[in-house]
C-alpha cells in the first residue's frame, strides 16, 4: 500500500511523543492520517485487528478511518508524528510505501525546525506545509531501498502460491531468502494483512476447493495433493475457511 501525493495533503498537527512507563497507544478510529517517525523504542498496536510494530529507525503511516487498538508495550517509545488530511492510498507502486526505514539523525535538523515553527501560533501555514512536504520528500528518497523489500515480499508470495503443496515453513523461507524469521513475518503481515502461515493455508484450501468441485479425487488424495499429510488438519482448515466439511462442500457442489 502506498500514500499517493498527487492530491493535496494538509497539515493538522505535528509534535514529539514520548511514552511513559505503562502507557500504550490509544484505542480510536481517527479521522486523520498520521505519519509516525520512530526515534527510539518500539511502538505496537492493532490496526483493524492486525498487529503493527514500528521500531527505531522505521516510519509508518496510519490511515484515516482505521480502528487502532493499544497493546502492552515492552519499551517506552519516542517518536515524531505528523497528522494530516488529504492524499490517497493505492496498491500501485507509486508514492510513498506506508512503512519503511529512514535515518532519524539525518531528518532531525528538519524535524527540529519544523517543530520550532509549529510551536509558534502565528506561523505561516504555507511554511509549515512546506516542512511536511520536505519530510515526505526525504521518505520518498529513503523508500527506494524499501521498495526492494516490497519486491522481495512479492517474490515470496509468488513462491508460496507456486509451491504450496511442498513443505513450506517460515524458518525455511527465512533461510532460503536470507532474512530473519521475525523480520520476514512482520514485513509480510504488514504488507498483506496476514501471516505467512495463514496465507499458505488459504492458498492450499483454495486449490483443494477447486479439486473437490471439478474432479472425483478422493478427499484423502485432495488433502495430500495440496500439501497436507495430516487429513484431520486438512479437514479443520477447510471447514474453518469454507464453513463446512470437504464432504459437505462436495455434496453441495454436486447439487449445484
Amino acid at each position: 500500500m502506498f500514500l499517493q501525493t498527487d492530491s493535496a495533503i494538509h497539515l493538522r498537527a505535528a509534535n514529539l511523543k514520548q511514552f511513559v512507563e505503562g502507557e500504550q497507544h490509544v484505542t480510536r478510529m481517527y479521522q486523520y492520517s498520521v505519519l509516525i517517525l520512530m526515534q527510539s523504542g518500539s511502538l505496537r498496536f492493532l490496526e483493524n485487528g492486525v498487529e503493527i510494530e514500528v521500531g527505531e529507525g522505521e516510519y509508518y503511516v496510519q490511515r484515516a478511518g482505521m480502528l487502532q487498538e493499544g497493546v502492552q508495550l515492552a519499551t517506552q517509545p519516542s517518536y515524531f508524528y505528523i497528522e494530516f488530511s488529504g492524499g490517497g492510498y493505492s496498491d500501485l507502486a507509486q508514492g510513498i510505501p506506508l512503512r519503511g526505514k529512514f535515518s532519524y539523525q539525518k531528518l532531525q535538523p528538519l524535524l527540529d525546525a519544523f517543530l520550532q515553527s509549529y510551536s509558534k501560533h502565528y506561523a505561516n501555514p504555507f511554511l509549515l506545509n512546506s516542512y511536511m512536504y520536505r519530510v515526505f520528500s526525504e521518505l520518498t528518497e529513503a523508500s527506494s531501498s524499501y521498495s526492494n523489500t516490497l519486491d522481495f515480499l512479492t517474490v515470496i508470495r509468488r513462491y508460496i502460491t507456486a509451491e504450496y503443496s511442498s513443505n513450506i515453513t517460515v524458518q525455511g523461507l527465512a533461510k532460503q531468502f536470507g532474512y530473519h524469521e521475525d523480520y520476514l513475518e512482520r514485513m509480510f503481515r504488514a504488507q498483506y494483512g496476514t501471516s505467512i502461515y495463514q496465507y499458505l493455508i488459504s492458498v492450499r484450501i483454495e486449490h483443494a476447493a477447486w479439486l473437490i468441485r471439478n474432479t472425483r479425487m478422493k478427499l484423502s488424495d485432495v488433502a495430500a495433493s495440496v500439501g497436507y499429510r495430516d487429513q484431520s488438519a486438512f479437514y479443520r482448515a477447510f471447514e474453518r475457511i469454507n464453513g463446512m466439511s470437504p464432504k459437505a462442500y462436495r455434496e453441495q457442489s454436486n447439487r449445484k
